[in-house]
């Protein structure tokens, strides 16, 4: 019994569970680091090529290598992968923290390569810099996928289940066109075009309302989009300017499915 014992808790013992991006330590500048270590920074994990302290990762591999999280490959036998670099095998994601060849999860394999996950595995993140345009009510799309960096960041590190990402991309669509009327004289805006996004604001909101009832951890998605002042003001001189555009009397029309209507909103992502 004893020996049963002992070889379960080997065999339960030489297999870990996969680490989350969340779960790894963040980049600390004081802190000095060996060769092999492992952090995150900018929504990324990264694999310390050589001993370094107050040496912020970047995309150069000199002292830092980034964990590929695109167009990663099947484990293939016999060839060298460096310090960084991913395989899948069996729906399983490993990146190597030490030079080799061995297959993850072999025998010599398990000190070579590292299982994990990513909310980002398969998406081109962009890399979000902090500028004088960061903050301004258009931010910075430095991708120009019709998506503001940082609400991008937002949606993909935070919602993995596709169906709250697609309606995070539609909801960005939606409130990136409310705050654009704040821009325009209000003879340039049409009844018609006012009411649409009218319907579309409503409907956002009842589907919202849907999902933190069915989801956990579900807050929306304005919160992370009206984030700055002039934001904040736009948004309500916007909603002021549709108010008198349609008048009181106006009822917003949402359809019974109101996260379809949401999808439906034209967009470039999504």
């Amino acid at each position: 019994m004893i020996r049963i014992l002992f070889f379960l808790l080997l065999a339960f013992s030489s297999h870990t569970l996969a680490l989350d991006y969340q779960d790894y330590d963040k980049f600390e500048r004081d802190r000095r680091y060996k060769r092999s270590e492992i952090v995150t920074h900018s929504n990324r994990i990264w694999v310390s090529v050589l001993p370094n302290s107050n040496v912020e990762p970047s995309d150069s591999r000199w002292i830092w290598s980034q964990i590929t999280l695109t167009g990663i490959k099947k484990w293939q036998p016999g060839k060298l992968y460096l310090l960084g670099d991913s395989v899948v095998i069996e729906q399983k994601f490993y990146f190597i923290k030490r030079l080799g060849f061995s297959k993850p999860e072999s025998h010599f394999g398990q000190y070579q390569w590292e299982e994990f996950t990513h909310p980002a595995i398969g998406y081109e993140l962009p890399i979000l810099y902090q500028d004088n345009t960061s903050n301004t009510i258009d931010g910075v799309d430095s991708n120009f996928d019709g998506v503001r960096d940082d609400y991008e960041i937002f949606v993909v590190m935070k919602h993995t289940d596709p169906v709250l990402r697609m309606l995070g991309f539609k909801a960005g669509k939606i409130y990136q066109l409310l705050l654009n009327l704040a821009s325009v004289d209000i003879s340039e805006v049409s009844f018609e075009s006012a009411a649409l996004l009218t319907d579309y604001l409503v409907a956002m909101r009842v589907c919202v309302r849907q999902k933190i009832h069915s989801q956990n951890n579900f807050f929306g998605y304005q919160h992370k989009y009206i984030n700055t002042t002039e934001r904040f003001e736009a948004y309500y001189r916007a909603h002021n300017m549709l108010y008198e555009l349609l008048g009181d009397e106006y009822e917003p029309k949402v359809s019974e499915m109101p996260c379809q209507q949401v999808t439906s909103v034209e967009g470039e992502k999504g």
